[in-house]
Protein backbone atom coordinates (compact mmCIF):
# COMPACT_ATOMS: atom_id res chain seq x y z
CA UNK A 1 0.00 0.00 0.00
CA UNK A 2 2.83 2.39 0.92
CA UNK A 3 4.59 1.73 -2.37
CA UNK A 4 1.40 2.41 -4.32
CA UNK A 5 0.89 5.72 -2.54
CA UNK A 6 4.50 6.70 -3.16
CA UNK A 7 4.25 5.77 -6.85
CA UNK A 8 1.07 7.81 -7.22
CA UNK A 9 2.65 10.78 -5.52
CA UNK A 10 5.73 10.54 -7.73
CA UNK A 11 3.55 10.27 -10.81
CA UNK A 12 1.74 13.44 -9.74
CA UNK A 13 4.97 15.33 -9.30
CA UNK A 14 6.27 14.02 -12.60
CA UNK A 15 3.05 15.04 -14.34
CA UNK A 16 3.20 18.54 -12.85
CA UNK A 17 6.81 18.95 -13.97
CA UNK A 18 5.88 17.72 -17.41
CA UNK A 19 3.13 20.35 -17.69
CA UNK A 20 5.54 23.09 -16.58
CA UNK A 21 8.18 21.91 -19.03
CA UNK A 22 5.72 21.83 -21.93
CA UNK A 23 4.32 25.26 -21.03
CA UNK A 24 7.85 26.65 -21.11
CA UNK A 25 8.46 24.98 -24.49
CA UNK A 26 5.23 26.46 -25.81
CA UNK A 27 6.22 29.97 -24.70
CA UNK A 28 9.87 29.88 -25.73
CA UNK A 29 9.77 27.38 -28.59
CA UNK A 30 11.74 28.28 -31.68
CA UNK A 31 9.18 28.42 -34.49
CA UNK A 32 5.60 27.30 -35.02
CA UNK A 33 6.50 23.61 -35.39
CA UNK A 34 8.00 23.44 -31.87
CA UNK A 35 5.03 25.28 -30.36
CA UNK A 36 2.54 23.11 -32.20
CA UNK A 37 4.22 19.95 -30.86
CA UNK A 38 4.23 21.35 -27.32
CA UNK A 39 0.52 22.21 -27.62
CA UNK A 40 -0.29 18.68 -28.81
CA UNK A 41 1.64 17.08 -25.94
CA UNK A 42 -0.09 19.36 -23.44
CA UNK A 43 -3.43 18.34 -24.91
CA UNK A 44 -2.58 14.68 -24.29
CA UNK A 45 -2.11 15.39 -20.54
CA UNK A 46 -5.78 16.29 -20.10
CA UNK A 47 -7.14 18.03 -17.00
CA UNK A 48 -3.81 18.92 -15.28
CA UNK A 49 -2.67 20.72 -18.42
CA UNK A 50 -6.06 22.43 -18.83
CA UNK A 51 -5.91 23.81 -15.27
CA UNK A 52 -2.38 25.11 -15.79
CA UNK A 53 -3.31 26.78 -19.08
CA UNK A 54 -6.39 28.43 -17.62
CA UNK A 55 -4.43 29.68 -14.61
CA UNK A 56 -1.73 31.09 -16.88
CA UNK A 57 -4.20 32.90 -19.12
CA UNK A 58 -6.26 34.29 -16.23
CA UNK A 59 -3.09 35.79 -14.74
CA UNK A 60 -3.15 38.29 -17.67
CA UNK A 61 0.63 38.23 -18.02
CA UNK A 62 1.49 41.19 -20.30
CA UNK A 63 4.46 39.29 -21.74
CA UNK A 64 2.10 36.59 -23.03
CA UNK A 65 1.73 37.52 -26.70
CA UNK A 66 -1.30 36.82 -28.87
CA UNK A 67 0.44 34.06 -30.82
CA UNK A 68 1.38 32.16 -27.63
CA UNK A 69 -2.19 32.52 -26.35
CA UNK A 70 -3.42 30.97 -29.59
CA UNK A 71 -1.25 27.90 -29.04
CA UNK A 72 -2.40 27.69 -25.42
CA UNK A 73 -6.02 27.77 -26.51
CA UNK A 74 -5.31 25.03 -29.04
CA UNK A 75 -3.74 22.92 -26.27
CA UNK A 76 -6.79 23.61 -24.10
CA UNK A 77 -9.06 22.40 -26.90
CA UNK A 78 -7.03 19.23 -27.26
CA UNK A 79 -7.35 18.43 -23.54
CA UNK A 80 -11.10 18.03 -24.09
CA UNK A 81 -11.72 19.91 -20.83
CA UNK A 82 -15.29 21.22 -20.42
CA UNK A 83 -14.01 24.63 -19.34
CA UNK A 84 -12.55 25.19 -22.81
CA UNK A 85 -15.79 26.47 -24.33
CA UNK A 86 -16.20 29.39 -21.92
CA UNK A 87 -12.52 30.33 -22.06
CA UNK A 88 -12.39 30.28 -25.87
CA UNK A 89 -15.74 32.06 -26.19
CA UNK A 90 -14.51 34.85 -23.92
CA UNK A 91 -11.19 35.13 -25.76
CA UNK A 92 -12.73 35.27 -29.24
CA UNK A 93 -15.20 37.90 -28.04
CA UNK A 94 -12.29 40.09 -26.93
CA UNK A 95 -10.47 39.54 -30.21
CA UNK A 96 -13.55 40.56 -32.22
CA UNK A 97 -13.88 43.78 -30.19
CA UNK A 98 -10.17 44.50 -30.64
CA UNK A 99 -10.33 43.90 -34.40
CA UNK A 100 -13.38 46.15 -34.70
CA UNK A 101 -11.57 48.94 -32.82
CA UNK A 102 -8.60 48.70 -35.19
CA UNK A 103 -10.89 48.63 -38.24
CA UNK A 104 -12.57 51.88 -37.12
CA UNK A 105 -9.40 53.78 -37.94
CA UNK A 106 -8.67 52.06 -41.25
CA UNK A 107 -9.96 52.72 -44.73
CA UNK A 108 -12.58 50.10 -45.53
CA UNK A 109 -11.87 47.65 -48.32
CA UNK A 110 -13.86 48.39 -51.43
CA UNK A 111 -13.42 52.18 -51.08
CA UNK A 112 -9.96 53.44 -52.02
CA UNK A 113 -7.37 50.64 -52.33
CA UNK A 114 -4.57 50.88 -49.79
CA UNK A 115 -1.97 50.67 -52.55
CA UNK A 116 -3.27 53.86 -54.16
CA UNK A 117 -3.32 55.66 -50.82
CA UNK A 118 0.26 54.58 -50.11
CA UNK A 119 1.37 55.68 -53.58
CA UNK A 120 -0.24 59.11 -53.09
CA UNK A 121 1.44 59.43 -49.68
CA UNK A 122 4.78 58.62 -51.30
CA UNK A 123 4.16 61.31 -53.95
CA UNK A 124 3.22 63.78 -51.23
CA UNK A 125 6.43 63.08 -49.33
CA UNK A 126 8.53 63.40 -52.49
CA UNK A 127 7.00 66.82 -53.18
CA UNK A 128 7.75 68.01 -49.64
CA UNK A 129 11.36 66.81 -49.99
CA UNK A 130 11.62 68.67 -53.29
CA UNK A 131 10.37 71.85 -51.59
CA UNK A 132 12.93 71.32 -48.81
CA UNK A 133 15.76 71.11 -51.37
CA UNK A 134 14.53 74.31 -52.99
CA UNK A 135 14.59 76.02 -49.59
CA UNK A 136 18.25 75.02 -49.16
CA UNK A 137 19.11 76.27 -52.61
CA UNK A 138 17.47 79.65 -52.04
CA UNK A 139 18.09 80.37 -48.35
CA UNK A 140 21.03 78.19 -47.26
CA UNK A 141 21.22 77.27 -43.57
CA UNK A 142 18.51 79.73 -42.52
CA UNK A 143 15.81 77.13 -43.19
CA UNK A 144 17.32 73.99 -41.60
CA UNK A 145 14.42 73.53 -39.15
CA UNK A 146 11.85 74.13 -41.88
CA UNK A 147 13.54 71.53 -44.09
CA UNK A 148 13.51 69.07 -41.19
CA UNK A 149 9.76 69.62 -40.79
CA UNK A 150 9.13 69.15 -44.52
CA UNK A 151 11.08 65.87 -44.60
CA UNK A 152 9.42 64.41 -41.50
CA UNK A 153 7.59 61.12 -42.09
CA UNK A 154 4.69 62.12 -39.85
CA UNK A 155 3.45 65.62 -40.54
CA UNK A 156 2.06 67.91 -37.83
CA UNK A 157 1.87 71.62 -37.24
CA UNK A 158 4.28 71.78 -34.28
CA UNK A 159 7.63 71.97 -36.11
CA UNK A 160 6.29 74.43 -38.67
CA UNK A 161 4.77 76.63 -35.96
CA UNK A 162 7.99 76.62 -33.92
CA UNK A 163 9.90 77.77 -36.98
CA UNK A 164 7.42 80.62 -37.55
CA UNK A 165 7.59 81.74 -33.92
CA UNK A 166 11.39 81.85 -33.98
CA UNK A 167 11.53 83.84 -37.23
CA UNK A 168 8.57 86.19 -37.00
CA UNK A 169 7.73 89.11 -34.71
CA UNK A 170 4.15 88.87 -33.50
CA UNK A 171 1.79 90.68 -31.19
CA UNK A 172 -1.05 88.22 -30.67
CA UNK A 173 -0.94 85.32 -28.18
CA UNK A 174 -3.28 83.20 -30.30
CA UNK A 175 -1.30 80.64 -32.31
CA UNK A 176 -3.70 80.57 -35.28
CA UNK A 177 -3.77 84.38 -35.49
CA UNK A 178 0.04 84.44 -35.45
CA UNK A 179 0.19 81.94 -38.32
CA UNK A 180 -2.36 83.91 -40.35
CA UNK A 181 -0.31 87.09 -39.80
CA UNK A 182 2.85 85.20 -40.79
CA UNK A 183 1.37 84.55 -44.26
CA UNK A 184 2.13 88.26 -44.85
CA UNK A 185 5.71 88.09 -43.58
CA UNK A 186 8.42 89.73 -45.67
CA UNK A 187 10.42 86.47 -45.45
CA UNK A 188 9.34 83.91 -48.01
CA UNK A 189 10.39 80.95 -45.90
CA UNK A 190 8.22 82.18 -43.00
CA UNK A 191 5.22 82.33 -45.34
CA UNK A 192 5.96 78.77 -46.51
CA UNK A 193 6.19 77.47 -42.95
CA UNK A 194 3.01 79.27 -41.89
CA UNK A 195 1.13 77.81 -44.86
CA UNK A 196 2.26 74.28 -44.01
CA UNK A 197 1.34 74.74 -40.33
CA UNK A 198 -2.16 76.02 -41.16
CA UNK A 199 -2.69 73.15 -43.57
CA UNK A 200 -1.83 70.59 -40.91
CA UNK A 201 -4.13 72.38 -38.43
CA UNK A 202 -6.91 72.27 -41.09
CA UNK A 203 -7.61 75.90 -40.32
CA UNK A 204 -10.26 76.91 -42.86
CA UNK A 205 -9.88 80.58 -41.97
CA UNK A 206 -6.65 80.31 -43.95
CA UNK A 207 -8.35 79.24 -47.21
CA UNK A 208 -8.72 82.71 -48.75
CA UNK A 209 -5.21 83.93 -47.75
CA UNK A 210 -3.72 80.70 -49.16
CA UNK A 211 -5.63 81.06 -52.42
CA UNK A 212 -4.25 84.60 -52.65
CA UNK A 213 -0.75 83.28 -51.95
CA UNK A 214 -1.14 80.72 -54.73
CA UNK A 215 -2.20 83.43 -57.19
CA UNK A 216 0.27 86.18 -56.25
CA UNK A 217 3.27 84.81 -54.32
CA UNK A 218 6.50 83.39 -55.72
CA UNK A 219 6.42 79.74 -56.91
CA UNK A 220 7.83 78.04 -53.79
CA UNK A 221 5.26 79.77 -51.59
CA UNK A 222 2.57 78.85 -54.11
CA UNK A 223 3.73 75.23 -53.91
CA UNK A 224 3.31 75.22 -50.11
CA UNK A 225 -0.11 76.89 -50.48
CA UNK A 226 -1.30 74.08 -52.79
CA UNK A 227 -0.17 71.38 -50.36
CA UNK A 228 -1.81 73.22 -47.44
CA UNK A 229 -5.10 73.61 -49.33
CA UNK A 230 -5.14 69.88 -50.04
CA UNK A 231 -4.76 69.11 -46.34
CA UNK A 232 -7.49 71.50 -45.18
CA UNK A 233 -10.38 69.90 -47.05
CA UNK A 234 -12.14 73.14 -47.93
CA UNK A 235 -14.19 72.75 -51.14
CA UNK A 236 -13.88 76.47 -51.84
CA UNK A 237 -10.36 75.76 -53.11
CA UNK A 238 -11.45 73.31 -55.83
CA UNK A 239 -12.14 75.76 -58.67
CA UNK A 240 -8.83 77.57 -58.20
CA UNK A 241 -6.92 74.30 -57.98
CA UNK A 242 -8.53 73.02 -61.18
CA UNK A 243 -7.50 76.24 -62.93
CA UNK A 244 -3.91 75.84 -61.68
CA UNK A 245 -3.85 72.22 -62.84
CA UNK A 246 -4.89 73.36 -66.30
CA UNK A 247 -2.80 76.51 -66.68
CA UNK A 248 0.12 76.75 -64.25
CA UNK A 249 3.48 76.76 -66.04
CA UNK A 250 5.38 75.03 -63.21
CA UNK A 251 5.22 71.26 -63.40
CA UNK A 252 5.69 70.84 -59.63
CA UNK A 253 2.66 73.08 -59.04
CA UNK A 254 0.60 70.97 -61.47
CA UNK A 255 1.82 67.77 -59.78
CA UNK A 256 0.95 68.98 -56.28
CA UNK A 257 -2.37 70.39 -57.48
CA UNK A 258 -3.40 66.97 -58.81
CA UNK A 259 -2.65 65.40 -55.41
CA UNK A 260 -4.47 68.21 -53.58
CA UNK A 261 -7.59 67.66 -55.70
CA UNK A 262 -7.38 63.96 -54.87
CA UNK A 263 -7.31 64.72 -51.15
CA UNK A 264 -10.34 66.96 -51.63
CA UNK A 265 -12.08 64.10 -53.50
CA UNK A 266 -13.09 66.61 -56.16
CA UNK A 267 -15.08 64.58 -58.70
CA UNK A 268 -15.62 67.69 -60.81
CA UNK A 269 -11.86 67.69 -61.45
CA UNK A 270 -11.99 64.41 -63.43
CA UNK A 271 -11.95 66.08 -66.90
CA UNK A 272 -8.98 68.24 -65.86
CA UNK A 273 -7.11 65.21 -64.51
CA UNK A 274 -7.82 63.24 -67.69
CA UNK A 275 -6.43 66.15 -69.71
CA UNK A 276 -3.23 66.05 -67.57
CA UNK A 277 -2.68 62.43 -68.60
CA UNK A 278 -1.17 64.07 -71.71
CA UNK A 279 0.97 66.54 -69.74
CA UNK A 280 4.49 67.31 -70.95
CA UNK A 281 5.93 66.00 -67.65
CA UNK A 282 5.75 62.35 -66.59
CA UNK A 283 5.35 63.25 -62.89
CA UNK A 284 2.12 65.16 -63.63
CA UNK A 285 0.76 62.22 -65.67
CA UNK A 286 1.62 59.79 -62.88
CA UNK A 287 0.00 61.89 -60.12
CA UNK A 288 -3.11 62.53 -62.21
CA UNK A 289 -3.50 58.81 -62.91
CA UNK A 290 -3.31 57.92 -59.20
CA UNK A 291 -5.90 60.56 -58.30
CA UNK A 292 -8.24 59.29 -61.02
CA UNK A 293 -7.91 55.83 -59.45
CA UNK A 294 -8.72 57.29 -56.04
CA UNK A 295 -11.82 59.07 -57.34
CA UNK A 296 -12.87 55.95 -59.26
CA UNK A 297 -14.64 57.52 -62.24
CA UNK A 298 -15.10 55.01 -65.11
CA UNK A 299 -14.71 57.73 -67.76
CA UNK A 300 -10.98 57.60 -67.01
CA UNK A 301 -10.58 53.94 -68.06
CA UNK A 302 -10.11 54.57 -71.79
CA UNK A 303 -7.55 57.39 -71.34
CA UNK A 304 -5.65 55.21 -68.85
CA UNK A 305 -5.64 52.32 -71.34
CA UNK A 306 -4.22 54.73 -73.94
CA UNK A 307 -1.26 55.45 -71.65
CA UNK A 308 -0.40 51.75 -71.54
CA UNK A 309 -0.85 51.29 -75.28
CA UNK A 310 1.03 54.43 -76.36
CA UNK A 311 4.04 53.50 -74.23
CA UNK A 312 4.55 50.15 -75.97
CA UNK A 313 6.63 49.42 -79.04
CA UNK A 314 4.69 49.61 -82.29
CA UNK A 315 6.57 48.79 -85.46
CA UNK A 316 9.90 49.55 -83.82
CA UNK A 317 8.93 52.81 -82.13
CA UNK A 318 6.75 54.16 -79.33
CA UNK A 319 3.89 56.58 -79.89
CA UNK A 320 4.62 58.44 -76.63
CA UNK A 321 7.99 58.09 -74.88
CA UNK A 322 6.74 59.73 -71.64
CA UNK A 323 4.42 56.77 -71.14
CA UNK A 324 7.25 54.24 -71.19
CA UNK A 325 8.48 55.06 -67.67
CA UNK A 326 7.83 52.62 -64.85
CA UNK A 327 6.33 55.29 -62.55
CA UNK A 328 3.68 56.40 -65.05
CA UNK A 329 2.80 52.82 -65.98
CA UNK A 330 2.60 51.59 -62.37
CA UNK A 331 0.36 54.53 -61.42
CA UNK A 332 -1.84 53.75 -64.41
CA UNK A 333 -2.39 50.09 -63.56
CA UNK A 334 -3.05 50.95 -59.90
CA UNK A 335 -5.61 53.52 -61.07
CA UNK A 336 -7.37 50.89 -63.19
CA UNK A 337 -7.55 48.66 -60.12
CA UNK A 338 -9.12 51.50 -58.15
CA UNK A 339 -11.77 52.10 -60.81
CA UNK A 340 -12.54 48.42 -61.52
CA UNK A 341 -15.08 47.05 -63.96
CA UNK A 342 -14.86 44.63 -66.88
CA UNK A 343 -12.75 46.82 -69.17
CA UNK A 344 -10.20 47.62 -66.46
CA UNK A 345 -10.04 43.93 -65.49
CA UNK A 346 -9.32 42.79 -69.05
CA UNK A 347 -6.64 45.46 -69.47
CA UNK A 348 -4.89 44.38 -66.28
CA UNK A 349 -5.00 40.71 -67.30
CA UNK A 350 -3.32 41.72 -70.55
CA UNK A 351 -0.56 43.56 -68.65
CA UNK A 352 0.08 40.56 -66.36
CA UNK A 353 0.42 38.20 -69.32
CA UNK A 354 2.56 40.55 -71.43
CA UNK A 355 6.12 39.25 -71.22
CA UNK A 356 7.35 42.41 -72.94
CA UNK A 357 5.99 44.61 -70.13
CA UNK A 358 8.24 45.96 -67.35
CA UNK A 359 8.20 43.34 -64.54
CA UNK A 360 7.43 45.92 -61.82
CA UNK A 361 4.43 47.07 -63.84
CA UNK A 362 3.19 43.48 -64.18
CA UNK A 363 3.54 43.06 -60.41
CA UNK A 364 1.56 46.27 -59.85
CA UNK A 365 -1.10 44.90 -62.22
CA UNK A 366 -1.51 41.79 -60.03
CA UNK A 367 -2.05 44.03 -57.00
CA UNK A 368 -4.54 46.15 -58.95
CA UNK A 369 -6.42 43.03 -60.04
CA UNK A 370 -6.55 41.91 -56.43
CA UNK A 371 -8.11 45.25 -55.50
CA UNK A 372 -10.88 44.57 -58.01
CA UNK A 373 -11.36 41.17 -56.36
CA UNK A 374 -14.02 39.83 -58.73
CA UNK A 375 -14.33 36.04 -59.30
CA UNK A 376 -12.63 36.50 -62.68
CA UNK A 377 -9.79 38.46 -61.07
CA UNK A 378 -9.31 35.81 -58.38
CA UNK A 379 -9.25 33.04 -60.98
CA UNK A 380 -6.58 34.84 -63.05
CA UNK A 381 -4.46 35.49 -59.95
CA UNK A 382 -4.64 31.81 -58.96
CA UNK A 383 -3.56 30.73 -62.44
CA UNK A 384 -0.79 33.32 -62.44
CA UNK A 385 0.63 32.04 -59.19
CA UNK A 386 0.41 28.40 -60.26
CA UNK A 387 2.06 29.06 -63.64
CA UNK A 388 5.61 27.77 -63.17
CA UNK A 389 6.75 29.54 -66.35
CA UNK A 390 5.62 32.95 -65.12
CA UNK A 391 8.13 35.53 -63.84
CA UNK A 392 8.70 34.75 -60.12
CA UNK A 393 8.09 38.35 -58.98
CA UNK A 394 4.80 38.39 -60.87
CA UNK A 395 3.81 35.08 -59.25
CA UNK A 396 4.60 36.47 -55.81
CA UNK A 397 2.62 39.60 -56.61
CA UNK A 398 -0.36 37.43 -57.53
CA UNK A 399 -0.02 35.64 -54.22
CA UNK A 400 0.00 38.87 -52.21
CA UNK A 401 -2.95 40.18 -54.23
CA UNK A 402 -4.98 37.04 -53.52
CA UNK A 403 -4.45 37.58 -49.81
CA UNK A 404 -6.00 41.04 -50.03
CA UNK A 405 -9.22 39.97 -51.74
CA UNK A 406 -12.54 39.61 -49.95
CA UNK A 407 -13.32 36.42 -51.79
CA UNK A 408 -14.05 32.95 -50.39
CA UNK A 409 -12.54 31.29 -53.45
CA UNK A 410 -9.26 32.95 -52.59
CA UNK A 411 -9.65 31.78 -48.98
CA UNK A 412 -10.20 28.21 -50.18
CA UNK A 413 -7.07 28.50 -52.32
CA UNK A 414 -4.99 29.44 -49.27
CA UNK A 415 -6.59 26.73 -47.13
CA UNK A 416 -5.43 24.13 -49.65
CA UNK A 417 -1.88 25.42 -49.13
CA UNK A 418 -1.82 25.36 -45.30
CA UNK A 419 0.17 22.13 -45.23
CA UNK A 420 2.55 23.15 -48.01
CA UNK A 421 6.18 23.06 -46.84
CA UNK A 422 7.22 26.19 -48.73
CA UNK A 423 3.94 28.05 -48.77
CA UNK A 424 2.25 27.19 -45.45
CA UNK A 425 3.47 30.22 -43.48
CA UNK A 426 2.37 32.67 -46.21
CA UNK A 427 -1.01 30.91 -46.51
CA UNK A 428 -1.56 31.19 -42.76
CA UNK A 429 -0.74 34.93 -42.74
CA UNK A 430 -2.98 35.55 -45.74
CA UNK A 431 -5.96 33.80 -44.12
CA UNK A 432 -5.53 35.75 -40.88
CA UNK A 433 -5.41 39.01 -42.86
CA UNK A 434 -8.55 38.03 -44.79
CA UNK A 435 -10.42 37.85 -41.49
CA UNK A 436 -14.14 37.10 -41.55
CA UNK A 437 -14.08 36.25 -45.27
CA UNK A 438 -12.02 33.15 -44.43
CA UNK A 439 -14.03 32.02 -41.38
CA UNK A 440 -16.64 29.79 -43.05
CA UNK A 441 -14.17 27.92 -45.30
CA UNK A 442 -11.86 27.45 -42.30
CA UNK A 443 -14.71 26.07 -40.18
CA UNK A 444 -15.44 23.58 -42.94
CA UNK A 445 -11.77 22.62 -42.98
CA UNK A 446 -11.93 21.57 -39.31
CA UNK A 447 -13.55 18.36 -40.58
CA UNK A 448 -10.25 17.20 -42.09
CA UNK A 449 -8.83 13.90 -40.86
CA UNK A 450 -5.30 15.30 -40.99
CA UNK A 451 -4.63 16.25 -37.36
CA UNK A 452 -1.86 18.71 -38.12
CA UNK A 453 -3.95 20.54 -40.71
CA UNK A 454 -6.85 20.63 -38.27
CA UNK A 455 -4.60 22.14 -35.60
CA UNK A 456 -3.28 24.76 -38.00
CA UNK A 457 -6.83 25.58 -39.06
CA UNK A 458 -7.90 25.95 -35.41
CA UNK A 459 -4.97 28.29 -34.73
CA UNK A 460 -5.93 30.51 -37.65
CA UNK A 461 -9.56 30.69 -36.49
CA UNK A 462 -8.44 31.59 -32.97
CA UNK A 463 -6.19 34.37 -34.31
CA UNK A 464 -8.97 35.76 -36.52
CA UNK A 465 -11.11 35.88 -33.39
CA UNK A 466 -14.58 35.41 -34.89
CA UNK A 467 -17.14 34.08 -32.33
CA UNK A 468 -18.76 31.94 -35.05
CA UNK A 469 -15.81 29.58 -34.65
CA UNK A 470 -16.43 28.72 -30.97
CA UNK A 471 -18.91 25.85 -31.37
CA UNK A 472 -17.20 24.30 -34.42
CA UNK A 473 -13.88 24.37 -32.55
CA UNK A 474 -15.34 22.65 -29.50
CA UNK A 475 -17.09 20.03 -31.67
CA UNK A 476 -13.90 19.38 -33.65
CA UNK A 477 -11.96 18.51 -30.50
CA UNK A 478 -14.59 16.66 -28.45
Amino acid sequence: MGNEVNTTAMAGVSGENQVISLMNRLETGNGSEARLNAATELGNLGEPAASAIIEKMEAENPSLGGEIKSYMLLALLETGDKRAENIISEYLGKEEASNAAVADGVQSKGEVPEDIMLAIQAKDKAMRESLARSMTSEYGNDTDLLEEALKAEEQNSTLYTSFVLSNFEFESENETEILLQALKSEKGYVRVSAAMALGQKKEKAATDPLLKMLAQDYPLAGHSAVMALGEMGDERAVNTLMNELKNNGKDYIRSSTAIALGKLEAEEAVPYLIERLRDTRASVRSNSALVLGKIGDETAVEPLKNILESGKDAEGRRKDSLNTGVDVRKSTVLALGGIGGTEATQTLIGVINDEGEIPDVRVAATIALGNIGSPEAVNVLKKTYENQNMNMNVRNGALIALGKTENQEAAEFFIEKIGDKDFGVSAREALINMGETAVEPLIENLKTEDQKIKDETALILIEIGDPRAVEPLIEAYQ
